[in-house]
């Protein structure tokens, strides 16, 4: 072939490929957090070209420690987020419309961590609970009336003998700096009737009545990117380490290997043992009777509207 028959050919190749790019549907998607395991399957999904094979021009921006990655669907800076069930409901009883169109958490984190023997619900009766700053005070209120628990919850200050903790993160954190964590030491909320599914993935309501088929293929290649970590957890890994190191995050390869360790089971179901990646009605019912005023959720929140 001639030498200007060749370059014919890349500039067509290059004018097909720009084109391919230009009709991609552009998504910003923000996690809740600063880069770690718990966003594997996002990761992965950008990485081997996943949301790409979807016609979608998916980018991963993070929030910094000051945000919330509900501020950036707030404010336009992102399509769509990554945000706890808890917390989109919280938002959408205020009047926010969201949608959760992809479900990865089944199983609730949320554990008791004590320096002392933790004996049931009775020993944390008027105590201090130190927690996290971005779990919201409306939160632990709901979390205390349910227990019926006279306690003060401490933002991680001194003085304090029981801790909250996720067990993908800092309870790991714990345990890797020594501390006890046997089972007397511990208590799972979800062992005491608060077994609330967590991370999901949402858009507002207009985006998805504007664009269904891309909230759908958004989904579709999220979920083939965290099946893809589950069955490749060493690749996996390669690709977070690459993540957290470009973020400037502060970790190391063990501690994430757990988290991506932990962060999987949680999606696994513990009664179907199945990853469906779906927001059950079992689930959204359990969280809405514990996080919404009985009087008030069914007449605003339907299964129907806030699940796609």
């Amino acid at each position: 072939m001639k030498k200007s028959g060749i370059i014919s050919c890349i500039l067509l190749l290059t004018a097909f490929f720009s084109a391919g790019t230009t009709n991609a549907q552009s998504i910003v998607l923000t996690p809740k957090w600063t880069a770690q395991a718990q966003f594997a399957g996002y990761y992965v999904a950008e990485k081997m070209g996943f949301y790409k094979e979807e016609g979608l021009d998916v980018r991963i921006q993070h929030p910094s420690l000051s945000e919330s990655s509900f501020s950036f669907l707030k404010k336009g800076k992102a399509q769509a987020v990554v945000m706890n069930l808890s917390y989109a409901l919280t938002e959408f009883f205020a009047g926010a419309r969201v949608v959760n169109i992809l479900q990865t958490s089944q199983e609730n984190s949320l554990m008791l961590v004590s320096h002392s023997p933790l004996k049931g619900l009775t020993a944390l009766q008027h105590q201090k609970i130190a927690v996290w700053n971005h779990l919201s005070q409306e939160l632990l209120g709901q979390v205390a009336n349910k227990y019926q628990l006279q306690v003060e919850w401490i933002r991680f200050n001194g003085g304090v003998n029981i801790c909250l903790v996720g067990s993908y993160n800092e309870f790991l954190q714990l345990a890797e700096c020594g501390m006890k964590t046997d089972s007397t030491h511990v208590m799972h909320f979800a062992d005491y009737g608060y077994n609330l599914p967590e991370d999901g993935l949402y858009v507002t309501e207009e985006f998805y009545e504007k664009y269904p088929e891309a909230a759908r293929k958004l989904a579709k290649a999220s979920m083939r990117g965290w099946e893809w970590a589950n069955e490749h957890r060493e690749e996996t890994l390669d690709i977070i380490m690459e993540e957290v190191h470009l973020h400037n995050i502060g970790t190391n390869r063990y501690h994430q290997r757990k988290m991506l360790d932990e962060v999987l089971r949680l999606q696994t179901n513990r009664e179907s043992g199945k990853r469906t990646f779906r927001l059950s009605h079992e689930g959204f019912d359990r969280a809405t009777s514990i996080l919404l005023p009985a009087q008030k959720k069914t007449a605003h929140i339907r299964y129907e509207n806030f699940v796609k």
